[in-house]
């Protein structure tokens, strides 16, 4: 499946992912292994550990590797308790930047933005956050200017303070570094080149916003309503009570059930 994705906040451009559906239903499709974990993590554990990443093992990994973490909550909230080496991502800034004509193609302002946080596109990253489509931009705007090992913590802040995570409130300042960015191409197409394409039955366009917001409801852009033909699946649906993604099963019901097939480009927004 390709999958096209469109951010409200970005004006001109659509990020996609090849094997995803939006900034969270980006992480859904996609597992992490659940071998070594405690039995209160084993019923969400699924199978790949490149993008979601749990408490336990993220544990392991500051003790043996020492991952740039990143955190992408309120400032305030970060500086009351954070994960131990934990860096502060102003994640309005990045969304700014995004958001202008022409942010997703600025090599400069990128460059100065990730390089500040000390990254290179070798770094191992770990992000999360409070609300998890926060965390999920910086992962994908991550991974779109170059850095290729990046994961999220399946239930963010929340699940690790439930595992009793431990905590800190020192603040880390990294050494800024010179980033040039590697712009992931294939994970961004022009608007007006996908605007002739929703006709198309290959092509779904998907909703990811709240049901208020589909039917127009809740007017938080100069029009309200949504694309013609699209399918409206919440982002808040993806994820289980404890606000870890559901289960591979559950989530590919889920997309099997609303259309979102393999032979489709999903573009969402």
């Amino acid at each position: 499946m390709k999958t096209l994705l469109k951010s409200p906040n970005f004006s001109s451009y659509v990020p996609q992912c090849k094997t995803t559906i939006s900034w969270l239903v980006v992480l859904s499709c996609c597992a992490r292994n659940s071998a070594a974990l405690p039995a209160a993590e084993q019923p969400k554990e699924v199978t790949n550990v490149s993008i979601l990443i749990s408490a336990t093992e993220l544990l392991d990994e500051i003790e043996l590797t020492k991952p740039t973490i990143l955190d992408a909550r309120a400032r305030a909230d970060f500086e009351q308790a954070h994960i131990p080496g934990a860096v502060w991502v102003d994640v309005a800034d990045w969304k700014s930047l995004a958001g202008t004509d022409g942010g997703l193609h600025d090599k400069s302002s990128w460059g100065e933005k990730v390089g500040q946080l000390g990254l290179n596109r070798d770094s191992r990253v770990v992000v999360y956050g409070d609300q998890l489509s926060n965390a999920a931009r910086i992962w994908w705007l991550l991974k779109y200017v170059g850095i290729e090992n990046v994961a999220l913590v399946d239930g963010g802040w929340q699940w690790w303070v439930k595992q009793n995570g431990p905590m800190e409130t020192t603040t880390t300042s990294p050494e800024a570094v010179a980033f040039e960015p590697e712009f992931q191409s294939d994970r961004v197409e022009e608007m007006d080149s996908l605007s002739t394409s929703f006709d198309s039955p290959d092509v779904l366009p998907l909703d990811s916003r709240s049901t208020a917001e589909f039917t127009g409801e809740d007017a938080r852009a100069k029009r309200g309503g949504h694309i013609p033909g699209a399918v409206h699946l919440e982002w808040t649906e993806l994820l289980a009570a404890d606000g870890r993604f559901k289960s591979l099963d559950q989530l590919q019901a889920l997309f099997r059930d609303r259309g979102i097939l393999p032979a489709v480009t999903a573009v969402c927004y």
